[in-house]
């Protein structure tokens, strides 16, 4: 199986023999499993994505690949013969809310990396934080679908290029529907909050360590932009995020700005002049203290405009401000949040060495 390494937000690969079976995180595994703590040491030299800190272990997923051969006759319905990720073991502690949404992107990614055709999960329904899990998955486009004979456990199984709602949703996560209605927009995001709001963007000379899953914004994958920009995106349209020059930054500004990746609207809001009908908008999505976000208000007059938006993807290579001004995306005397056409969108894509059915299908 093919895995990707992550370098914010405290998600590392560990090998099981680098993990500590004694740890409490894996009590409940061993009450649901009673064969947990041998399977544990066999798996000694696999990895699992792990998120651990001075308290312990905090969030553990083990996945795997299984072909087209692979016995079900265990389930109760027979699964059809398909390449699969299967979500081996998967456990948050109870206070991980957004951590969630980080893992289940994980999972997303790993299907597409891998090429896959389902996805599929068993789990028991009984504790809080399987509960909990349940509600994810099914936010998350998973569906129950059968049950495991033996253990008795639920089998949820979400299918893999296909939208499966209304745009914009979850359920459809990573996936865009292509639409030739939808509007596409450039989204200037200061430097000091493109990384705790995009982390999966940060750029080499930033520091992984300043990024952690202790900015509980960072791990959702709904994220929220706070300005006063004149721009009008709706749901359903697509941002492409421009990283400003950092303060401090000597080069030219053509030089040192970069497009870093793009999501979809989910949610567009105009015109918010109190800071509680803010916060009623914003919940903890936000990586903007109350201190900033009264600031803002204060700095206009007509009030603050607020985006949600899903991140979809942060691009391997990225375009510069000078790739725009060449190829007029962007006019010297732009400024750089502005709408732009589909084929500067593709362009975009391009140069940055993105296919772009890999999402939009």
């Amino acid at each position: 199986m093919q895995l990707k390494s992550y370098d914010v937000l405290s998600v590392k690969q560990y090998r099981f023999s680098e993990l500590n079976l004694d740890d409490v995180f894996f009590d409940s595994l061993k009450t649901d499993y009673p064969g947990f703590s041998d399977w544990f040491l066999r798996k000694g030299g696999e990895k699992a994505f792990v998120v651990k800190n001075e308290e312990g272990i905090q969030a553990f997923l083990y996945m795997k690949i299984e072909d087209p051969n692979e016995d079900y006759s265990h389930f109760e319905k027979i699964l059809d013969p398909a390449k699969r990720l299967k979500v081996g073991t998967f456990k948050i502690s109870q206070n991980g809310y957004y951590l969630g949404e980080r893992f289940f992107r994980i999972i997303l990614e790993h299907a597409i990396i891998n090429n896959v055709e389902e996805i599929y999960v068993t789990i028991f329904p009984n504790r809080e934080e399987q509960k909990k899990l349940i509600s994810f998955m099914k936010e998350f486009g998973f569906n129950l679908y059968t049950k495991n004979k033996k253990t008795n456990e639920q089998v949820y199984i979400r299918k893999m290029n296909i939208i499966l709602n209304a745009e914009p949703s979850l359920n459809n996560y990573p996936y865009i529907a292509k639409n030739s209605s939808r509007n596409y927009f450039l989204l200037c995001i200061d430097s000091v909050y493109h990384t705790k709001l995009i982390p999966d963007s940060i750029i080499r000379e930033e520091n992984p360590n300043d990024f952690t899953s202790k900015i509980t914004a960072a791990n959702a994958i709904q994220k929220i932009y706070i300005g006063n920009y004149r721009i009008s995106p709706q749901p359903g349209d697509i941002i492409i995020y421009y990283r400003m020059k950092p303060e401090g930054d000597k080069r030219a500004a053509r030089f040192a700005t970069t497009l870093t990746g793009f999501g979809i609207v989910s949610e567009a809001y105009k015109n918010i002049k109190s800071f509680e009908d803010v916060e009623k908008i914003v919940s903890k999505r936000t990586v903007l203290t109350e201190k900033e976000i009264k600031q803002k208000l204060a700095n206009h007059k007509y009030g603050v405009n607020i985006l949600k938006f899903y991140d979809i993807y942060s691009f391997k290579k990225r375009p510069i401000r000078q790739f725009l001004l060449e190829n007029d995306i962007l006019g010297d005397n732009d400024y750089p949040t502005k709408k732009i056409s589909e084929q500067d969108f593709d362009l975009i894509l391009k140069e940055a060495k993105f296919s772009k059915n890999i999402i939009f299908i």
